[in-house]
């Protein structure tokens, strides 16, 4: 019997070694092809501004004509303190374009305070001069919170600008 548990022992060790040399292939194979995509306008910087992109299953159209002026709106977004609100105010063309954008810090604690203070000393650059439906902001001077605030005001200025 001793010797009929020898070639299973062997066989065993050949499957075990093959089942760990298929899952470390996988894995490699799975680090060095990961899907990543760049896209126009964004970073590996901690400031950035998304490209919103029109997505086939999204049933929206992207808005190309505007009714030429300045606009303002209210974004709103959560913070561990609580509710927070920033106001935005853009001066957009008829193709647009954000001429001028203002931002307004409304926050109530003093860390969203400093947040939104940083986001407003540093997010125009990311703004004007760009179309107002490619414009998203992710983080802006380590405030990322505030971003959404700006995101959620330009959305509602898209809508009140259609044309």
């Amino acid at each position: 019997m001793e010797q009929g548990q020898q070639p299973n022992k062997v066989l065993i060790g050949i499957v075990v070694a093959a089942v760990l040399s298929i899952l470390a292939a996988g894995a490699w194979y799975s680090m060095n092809n990961s899907s990543t995509t760049n896209v126009v306008g964004m970073s590996a910087q901690p400031d950035t501004v998304n490209m919103k992109m029109n997505n086939s299953n999204d049933d929206t159209t992207k808005i190309t004509t505007f009714i030429a002026g300045e606009y303002s709106a209210t974004g709103f977004y959560q913070s561990p303190g609580g509710s927070e609100e920033v106001r935005v105010t853009v001066t957009l063309a008829a193709d647009g374009t954000i001429e001028s954008s203002q931002v307004t810090p409304l926050a109530a604690s003093g860390t969203s305070q400093q947040y939104q203070s940083d986001f407003v000393n540093n997010y125009e650059s990311m703004v004007v001069g760009r179309n107002i439906n490619e414009v998203e902001l992710s983080r802006v001077a380590g405030s990322s919170l505030t971003s959404i605030g700006f995101n959620d005001a330009l959305d509602q200025i898209t809508e009140d600008a259609k044309g």
